[in-house]
């Protein structure tokens, strides 16, 4: 008998990247397997950012519920679970949780950051550290995406209940695009690096500025891609800065049917990120034979551990050096496409779904 389970799958509506492909793609897998039914916590005033692409099989619970009624909904037994079919297993997917009124609860955490810097988050730090605590203290069952994460969560919740460590797939992106080269060579023949994410302090666009201004000549354009985020207007200016100086372009919106043939034809993928949970540009890049230049730091080893091109991103020589050798030096590309390759092939979403749908069985037992 499959076992009736709910996302909630607001995010996957809200952003293309990050926590929403998270949530959608985890959603897509599940729905293709057997032992489970799942149901799509959609209820919201928010329009839709992402086009919702349905998953077969998958039930979709949308009405336009204001997010702050759902506390007094569930306070007369409207709770997330009954406004998503009543199931006995519900997933908090993201860290603004809808209360929830009889089903047990599976919470991902998809990282620490708030609590490892709280500058990285500014005034929102001290709500995201409270209010994931309280969660972690209600539910059944913790899932994060790496053992890094795992390990953060044992030091800042102890007594926190069973944590299962279950990777996210990369096999969402396709092993080589559709499109033509002319159509994703947004600088004609001239080579470029791409960086992807949130424009945001953690994500260190100011450490990769300073480390491509330290580049030889000729060096290649750079070309970042991510919308606005918070805690940024230092970043936003340096970029726009960047930008006027005629080397780095800017786009902040760009769907997967564009993102894909401009990382696939990138000279490499820069990733400076402070600080992970998991990181879904390095893992695409290597789907697609691109090399990536990664901070050294555990949550990125875990990943890219002989396959990405490391380098300390606080220091902008040593980041500006990996750059050049990712680019220039034809045995360290080669060497990080081929392992690369490799290790995207052990990230499967199917993969994913199956261990998510085990702690599913083993909560709806219990």
């Amino acid at each position: 008998m499959p076992t009736p389970i709910a996302l909630d799958y607001r995010p996957a509506l809200l952003s293309p990247a990050g926590i929403g492909r998270a949530t959608r793609e985890l959603a897509n897998a599940l729905a293709a397997r057997d032992d489970v039914t799942v149901h799509l916590f959609a209820h919201s005033l928010a329009r839709a950012r992402v086009p919702i692409a349905l998953p077969p099989r998958a039930h979709l619970h949308r009405l336009p519920i204001p997010g702050r009624s759902l506390p007094f909904l569930a306070r007369l037994g409207l709770g997330a679970d009954r406004l998503a079919g009543s199931v006995p297993v519900f997933h908090w997917t993201d860290y603004v949780m809808p209360p929830v009124a009889r089903a047990r609860v599976v919470l991902t955490v998809h990282d620490l950051a708030f609590v490892r810097d709280a500058r990285w988050h500014g005034d929102d730090a001290a709500v995201l550290r409270e209010r994931t605590r309280a969660a972690i203290g209600a539910v059944a069952a913790l899932i994060v995406p790496s053992r890094t994460t795992a390990d953060d969560l044992r030091t800042f919740a102890p007594e926190a209940p069973p944590t299962h460590v279950i990777p996210f797939g990369a096999d969402h992106v396709p092993a080589r695009t559709a499109n033509g080269k002319a159509t994703a060579m947004p600088f004609g023949d001239r080579p470029y690096m791409l960086c992807v994410g949130t424009i945001e302090p953690r994500k260190n666009h100011m450490a990769l500025l300073a480390a491509f201004r330290q580049l030889p000549a000729p060096r290649p354009q750079l070309l970042v891609v991510g919308r606005i985020g918070w805690q940024c207007e230092p970043i936003v200016a340096a970029l726009r800065e960047a930008a006027a100086e005629g080397w780095l372009t800017w786009r902040e919106d760009v769907d997967d049917a564009a993102l894909w043939p401009l990382l696939q034809h990138a000279a490499a993928l820069a990733y400076p990120s402070a600080w992970e949970g998991f990181g879904f540009p390095p893992l695409e890049a290597m789907q697609l034979g691109v090399p990536v230049v990664a901070n050294d730091i555990a949550p990125l080893r875990e990943r890219g551990d002989g396959a990405f091109v490391f380098a300390d991103a606080n220091d902008p020589s040593a980041l500006a050096a990996a750059l050049d050798r990712a680019v220039r030096d034809a045995s360290t590309r080669a060497a990080a496409i081929a392992a690369g390759h490799r290790r995207a092939q052990q990230y499967r979403w199917a993969d994913c779904a199956k261990a998510h749908a085990a702690v599913y069985r083993e909560v709806g037992a219990c």
